[in-house]
């Protein structure tokens, strides 16, 4: 999918920062101890100012400067850096796994591919690997995994007289017809987070995979317009306007909205990242203790597949420390870290055997069972123009949803741009 490209008027402007980066901007008054600075997203903040303090206790001659924005202001902010020097520039940073390709091509991140040790490409799971690989090198160390799960109501299923959550599309649909039917929910059966924004493109991704489907083929054509992907889009269109499963809310609503519709016992399933789990098992939840987390359904034939929504650190060219800061990624992506990270704040290890760790185990009630959907997932295309694409994506999808074009065309046109954006430079 890569192209081959000049050197960009961005990648240029990095290049001249770095040429014009003091070499002591980031000396401290003691001429041995270095300082890297940071710049990361608001996620799981807390838990890494606990983890520089032990880092300087392994690593005194380091200092840290960690600076986390929202993840809505954290692109902008990067991208200013990237052009900066001094002390606006950064030595690691937090890389959204759509942004790789971005700043790969751009030169503002570097690859880390020979620090890699065996240890890290055979143990750390396979989805992590992918959200830090473009074109045959690593780009940085994954912080943790994250994927759109599947949160059903066991509750609620076994009063409906099912014992096990929809394996298929077609059950899923079924299923859902069942619960409404016996008044178990008061209205539709799931929600869903399909309003025009990014977690519109994960739901399709998400469903695409889970029908077979892929966003480009090896040679970097666009085929979410075959028939796999048109299935996909007709399948999530049906859904709420012709089986009238899903709350037609869900053309407006986001994430936070369709879990509390869950938590509140409103649906039956819920489609939602590892956060869910805390949320629906905290105390203000009326579904405390009653849900538990299936694999994505899935036409036959086709992988569970679901989206990734993870982050990783990257060092940027700008670093004059950049051992420094490799120690600093590989810290936090230790597995020692991994698991402390894990029981403090709830996320999901960058590390294969930790799923299977029992203290992991007892802190997480569905650690087990999100490891098992780790092992299918689809990731969103990692092209350089990825915000545009994008924003088109969510045009068309939405119009199809609305009924405004039916699927076939409105895929049709996404793939157009898609094609035309990758092919532009």
């Amino acid at each position: 999918m890569k192209k081959i490209l000049g050197l960009s008027l961005s990648a240029m402007l990095a290049v001249s920062a770095l040429a014009g980066c003091s070499s002591d901007k980031n000396e401290s008054s003691d001429s041995r101890k270095q300082t890297i600075r940071v710049l990361s997203s608001d996620d799981f903040a807390g838990f890494r100012e606990d983890a520089i303090k032990e880092f300087n206790k392994k690593y005194p001659d380091i200092k840290v400067e960690l600076e986390h924005v929202a993840y809505d202001q954290l692109h902008d902010k990067e991208l200013a850096s990237f052009n900066a020097g001094g002390s606006a520039a950064y030595d690691v940073v937090d890389v959204d796994e759509i942004w790789t390709s971005e700043y790969a091509e751009a030169g503002f991140i570097s690859p880390v591919t020979e620090r890699y040790t065996e240890d890290m490409k055979q143990g750390i799971v396979p989805a992590s690997m992918n959200i830090v690989s473009y074109n045959k090198e690593y780009y940085g160390v994954p912080m943790f995994n994250d994927v759109l799960f599947f949160y059903y109501n066991e509750d609620l299923l076994k009063q409906a007289g099912f014992t096990n959550p929809p394996q298929t599309w077609d059950e899923f649909t079924q299923m859902s017809k069942v619960l409404q039917d016996k008044k178990l929910v008061p209205g539709n059966a799931s929600s869903w987070g399909w309003s025009s924004n990014e977690g519109l493109v994960c739901y399709f991704a998400q469903f695409l995979g889970s029908f077979g489907g892929s966003f480009f083929d090896d040679k970097g054509k666009p085929v979410f317009n075959s028939e796999a992907g048109v299935k996909a889009l007709q399948y999530m269109t049906d859904s709420m306007n012709k089986e009238k499963i899903v709350d037609p809310a869900s053309i407006n609503a986001n994430d936070r909205q369709i879990l509390d519709a869950f938590k509140n016992g409103k649906t039956a399933f819920v489609s939602g990242w590892s956060f869910y789990w805390g949320e629906i098992n905290a105390d203000d939840s009326k579904v405390k203790g009653k849900v538990k987390v299936g694999l994505i359904p899935a036409v036959n034939g086709a992988p569970h597949a679901t989206a990734t929504g993870s982050m990783y650190l990257a060092i940027t060219p700008q670093s004059d420390h950049e051992e420094a800061a490799w120690k600093f990624i590989n810290f936090l992506g230790s597995k020692e870290i991994q698991k402390e990270q894990s029981l403090a704040a709830g996320s999901l290890p960058i590390w294969t055997d930790l799923y299977s760790d029992e203290e992991l185990n007892q802190n997480h009630g569905a650690l087990s069972e999100m490891g098992k959907q780790l092992e299918s997932t689809i990731s969103r295309p990692s092209i350089e123009a990825y915000n545009e694409f994008s924003k088109e994506l969510q045009v068309k999808l939405q119009e199809a949803l609305l009924g405004k074009k039916d699927a076939k065309t409105a895929l049709d046109e996404a793939a157009k741009t898609a094609k035309e954006l990758t092919s532009s430079k």
